[in-house]
């Protein structure tokens, strides 16, 4: 079975008839874009006639623009060396500057009309009713804009700020090179190489590449330092000028979701703590310490045999009888995947280690990266990636404005599929193959909510802090470690615990992308949630879930909760979702307890 996959559907090539002239066309549709605006919208006279050609139009780029950018990112991401699909990626980016201008200069001039005004444009045809929501979230939204002059200096100047201080720092993590003994011979290997060895079954191992990962961090912690600063400051700087009282309060904005359900939410997660404690101090008794858990072993594998393999076509198997379970339309969607080759899950060099999906909606495809190495766990990352995959699916036929979702339900579906195959794991695997794959279960869960817990318990005090100036690298430190002991407690050894892992997640500096740690314990918590309400239904649960997912663009989280009968702003909810961890948790501890 072919591991790699095809591209043709999309181009064949940068240098190819079809990309070329496709990017000759988004260019030509991103100048007009800025011409209409500048022409055209200073008047209300036939603002529905012009809200509807501005539609149309950016939708139009937004279409070429999405196949563009995502073939160069495809290439990129299973080559990151490749220098032209990184520079095409830096062009389309320059294009996109000029189309977000003209946003923001139709979103103040959505501003300046009353909702009524708003309401009569929107029932004027039913091409602008389609995009009612996308209409008021852009009024809402330009509260927070500046004028046209300003908000073209910020996406100028952003390319030569905040975005290179990212573009360096990537580039830093990318190229950076540590030497380490294993096994009695020396490597030369990459973070992520290191990373990835968290899971290895050699503790010798795994120590070993923790402690070079944190030599690596030490030896470029001055440069991560000047870039988070750069970026985390500029993010202080724009959005107060916005008007938004904090990077957080901007994250909850675009996020759709608000105080009241991230407090309720990060309530429960505190609550929790102490049973994900008691799986790790267990899970270091397993392991044969005598002691709370070294952070070097968080990841490790219990129980697990390294000999025991799944080829490739029973994986494919397996997700397809798995998510037939729940509904023929998820299966033959996962089939699909398969037979149309999306994935390329084929260990090389030059290719990164990780999960990705890369949906491109204006051909209704998505392109799925992955490493499979015949593990449980690659069986897992496959169906989760294949879950975002399905979720983009659902939403086949919006237009392009119409199918963005915040970021808390990003992680629904692919999670959701991650659990139906579980599930299908535990039920077919051995008495010898339950312990391991219960326990990376929990490892997962105990990464989305305590390691990401931490994350945003540092993150919020590096913004409290940036506010009075530049912190330096022992200060940096200084709060990584707190927001550790905060969230692990006395379950991980603290002088295990290297703190410059602020240093190694990307999330912190990607320009505009603040906060990305708590949407992800949303999803992992809400999917949880739905996954309960799944086993408890007799029917009609999989259509109810589509539907979900259809409506999860073109609505507000706690709306789209309800569509789930979930109120996302009780902390009961995120109670008994954790809850549902907790017996997990018991069922590990009790299994192989003494």
């Amino acid at each position: 079975m072919n591991l790699t996959w095809d591209l043709e559907s999309l181009y064949p090539s940068f240098q190819s008839e079809k990309y070329q002239k496709d990017y000759k066309h988004a260019a030509e549709l991103a100048d007009e874009l800025g011409a209409r605006e500048k022409l055209h919208l200073h008047t209300q006279e036939k603002a529905a006639i012009l809200t509807e050609d501005f539609l149309r139009q950016y939708n139009a780029f937004r279409s070429v623009y999405l196949c563009l950018f995502s073939y160069a990112e495809l290439v990129f991401s299973i080559d990151n060396g490749n220098t032209e699909a990184a520079n095409q990626m830096d062009a389309l980016e320059e294009m996109a500057a000029g189309s977000e201008e003209a946003l923001a200069n139709f979103s103040k001039w959505l501003a300046s009309m009353s909702g009524e005004e708003l309401d009569t444009i929107i029932g004027s045809g039913e091409y602008v009713g389609q995009h009612a929501f996308y209409l008021r979230q852009l009024q809402q939204q330009s509260r927070y804009l500046l004028s046209e002059e300003a908000e073209a200096v910020i996406a100028r100047m952003q390319l030569t700020g905040a975005k290179a201080w990212e573009r360096l720092y990537m580039k830093i993590q990318s190229t950076l090179r540590v030497e380490v003994e294993m096994k009695g011979a020396m490597h030369q290997l990459s973070l992520t190489e290191l990373r990835n060895l968290v899971y290895d079954h050699d503790s010798q191992v795994r120590q070993a590449a923790y402690e070079a990962e944190a030599k690596a961090c030490r030896s470029v912690a001055e440069q991560s330092a000047a870039c988070l600063n750069a970026v985390c400051g500029e993010a202080i700087g724009i959005y107060e000028l916005r008007g938004y009282k904090s990077p957080l309060h901007k994250v909850l904005e675009t996020s759709r979701m608000d105080q009241e359900t991230l407090e309720a939410m990060l309530q429960a997660i505190k609550e929790s703590l102490p049973a994900f404690h008691q799986y790790y101090l267990h899970k270091a008794k397993l392991l044969g310490h005598a002691g709370p858990l070294p952070f070097h072993d968080i990841f490790a594998p219990v129980g697990e045999d390294s000999s025991v393999k799944i080829s490739y076509p029973e994986a494919q198997e397996l997700i397809v009888a798995g998510f037939n379970s729940f509904s023929t339309e998820l299966g033959a969607f996962a089939r699909k995947v398969f037979i149309s080759r999306w994935i390329d899950a084929e260990s090389r060099a030059g290719k990164g280690n990780f999960g990705m999906c890369i949906d491109i909606a204006p051909i209704q495809e998505s392109r799925i990266i992955t490493s499979f190495t015949g593990s449980y766990m690659d069986v897992g990352i496959l169906a989760h990636e294949i879950g975002h995959a399905y979720h983009s699916n659902c939403l086949a036929g919006k237009t392009m404005v119409n199918i963005d979702y915040p970021i808390p339900i990003a992680e629904t579906a692919s999670i959701f599929c991650e659990g139906l195959i579980n599930q299908e794991l535990l039920l077919s695997a051995s008495e010898g193959e339950v312990l391991p794959i219960l326990e990376r279960s929990l490892s997962d869960a105990g990464y989305y909510i305590v390691d990401f817990y931490a994350r945003y318990l540092f993150e919020s005090q590096l913004y409290e802090h940036r506010k009075s100036g530049s912190l330096t690298v022992e200060e940096l430190n200084s709060l990584m470690q707190d927001a550790m002991s905060a969230a692990y407690g006395s379950s991980i050894d603290p002088d295990s615990i290297h703190s410059y892992q602020w240093i190694s997640k990307a999330g912190y500096y990607m320009t505009g992308n603040e906060f990305l740690n708590f949407p992800y314990s949303f999803g992992l918590l809400f999917s949880k949630g739905l996954f309960a309400q799944y086993k408890k239904r007799e029917g009609g649960f999989a259509e109810q879930f589509q539907a979900f997912l259809a409506a999860s663009s073109t609505t507000m989280v706690a709306d789209a909760g309800q569509l789930m009968g979930i109120d996302v702003r009780s902390p009961e909810f995120w109670r008994d979702a954790l809850a549902l961890i907790g017996e997990d948790i018991q069922r590990f501890v009790g299994r192989h307890g003494e």
